[in-house]
């Protein structure tokens, strides 16, 4: 007969064992280049499930609570020439361990059958506090520039924090980028951005897949707010 004390250590066993497998992340969703009406996705859940997700270009999507995922999926349920309901995977990565994601969707063309480049990214970072700037290129050039007192030289594929001293009173930083092309600098970008202590800005690089064209997205995430996203500049 097993002992009391066993009961128990595989009772504790078995519940640990059973959080561990129901673990869940949280998911907002964003897609570029922009559409005039951002269709929804869905999102692989499971095996034969799927939840349908915004994707929107303009702000984060709402938050969708998951199980934790081996591979993010995306893509959409059709029915196939013989009459058959199937999943067309639209494109995937493998998912990160961080429990707050958010997931970029980069167009390989103008539809989203053309399918995604799916980059998986944290929105917790220690570094991404008020203030700040994560930059995020996702174009196949090295953008270059300054934002307030301090420089950006950002390879395809790479992210970096910035926290800039602002140039002017109330907290302005003077930003200017150029992307490199055949080893020169081709400026595409002058404006102002505010440096709030309350805010931290997500600016995203993308190209345009018909044009090649360089465009940005950033995006502001109010900390400690109601609101949690909101525009700061149309791409």
């Amino acid at each position: 007969m097993r002992s009391l004390f066993s009961i128990i250590l595989t009772l504790t066993v078995s519940i640990h064992f059973g959080y561990a497998q129901v673990e869940k992340v949280e998911m907002r969703f964003l897609s570029f280049p922009p559409q005039n009406e951002s269709e929804p996705l869905e999102l692989v859940v499971g095996k034969s499930e799927t939840i349908e997700v915004d994707t929107p270009s303009h702000e984060l999507s709402s938050t969708y609570r998951v199980t934790r995922l081996n591979t993010v999926t995306v893509g959409k349920t059709i029915t196939d020439s013989e009459g058959k309901v199937i999943f067309q995977s639209y494109g995937q990565a493998k998912s990160i361990a961080d429990k707050d994601q958010i997931i970029l969707l980069l167009r390989k063309g103008k539809e989203n059958s053309d399918g995604f480049v799916v980059i998986p990214i944290s929105a917790n970072m220690e570094n991404f506090t008020g203030a700040s700037f994560l930059f995020i290129n996702t174009s196949n050039l090295v953008v270059k520039g300054t934002i307030g007192n301090q420089e950006l030289d950002l390879s395809p594929g790479k992210m970096k924090i910035l926290k800039p001293k602002p140039n002017f009173n109330d907290g302005i930083c003077q930003v200017t980028l150029a992307y490199m092309h055949e080893n020169k600098e081709k400026r595409f970008f002058d404006t102002r951005w505010p440096a709030n202590k309350n805010v931290r800005s997500m600016v995203i690089f993308f190209q345009n897949p018909q044009t090649g064209r360089i465009g940005l997205a950033p995006i502001t995430d109010i900390i400690g707010g109601s609101q949690s996203t909101q525009l700061l500049i149309q791409p």
